[in-house]
């Protein structure tokens, strides 16, 4: 009887495995378009991320100019109406930006740029991609601990939920 009973905890334990597997390589959902549209003093505008990183801003009037260490926006009249400067301070340090100015001055392009002049994306996607695949490894895992400590008497459930979460984390951060 005794025997009966491991051996089912094994087969759980392997299907949940198996299936644990085939849901930690599941890529995540490609991010949607976001635009942004807005109007700064009179002046429409529509900013968006590119793919490789950049942000793109184009306005319906008015022209972006670069002047020191900052890019400029400018009214019809030429009157300044707003100001970004190139180098931003983030929670990692100061980032830099470079700017493209085209289309007769309606459209920016900035690209981040780290001190070393090395172009930087907005957001670090293997990082995401990682911390995303930790946590469903985690929850996985504690379900494979959960269904091992019920089989062990239940109590043995708070031993065998954090060790399970714990392997399911690391298992899914590794994932690449």
């Amino acid at each position: 009887m005794r025997i009966d009973r491991i051996a089912a905890t094994a087969v759980l334990a392997a299907a949940a495995t198996a299936a644990a597997a085939g849901v930690a390589h599941a890529a995540p959902a490609p991010a949607a378009a976001v635009s942004v549209q807005g109007s700064e003093q009179g002046i429409a505008f529509t900013t968006a991320p590119a793919a490789d990183g950049r942000l793109v801003t184009t306005v319906a009037s008015g022209a972006f100019a670069v002047t020191g260490g900052a890019v400029t926006l400018s009214d019809a009249a030429g009157t300044v109406v707003a100001a970004l400067p190139l180098t931003v301070q983030t929670a990692g340090g100061a980032l830099d930006l470079r700017p493209v100015v085209a289309d007769a001055g309606r459209t920016l392009t900035l690209t981040p740029v780290s001190q070393t002049g090395e172009v930087q994306p907005v957001q670090d996607e293997t990082t995401a991609r990682k911390q995303y695949n930790a946590g469903v490894g985690a929850i996985i895992g504690a379900g494979i601990g959960a269904v091992i400590g019920f089989f062990l008497g239940g109590v043995g459930a708070l031993v065998t939920v954090p060790i399970g979460a714990g392997i399911g984390a690391l298992i899914g951060f590794s994932t690449p």
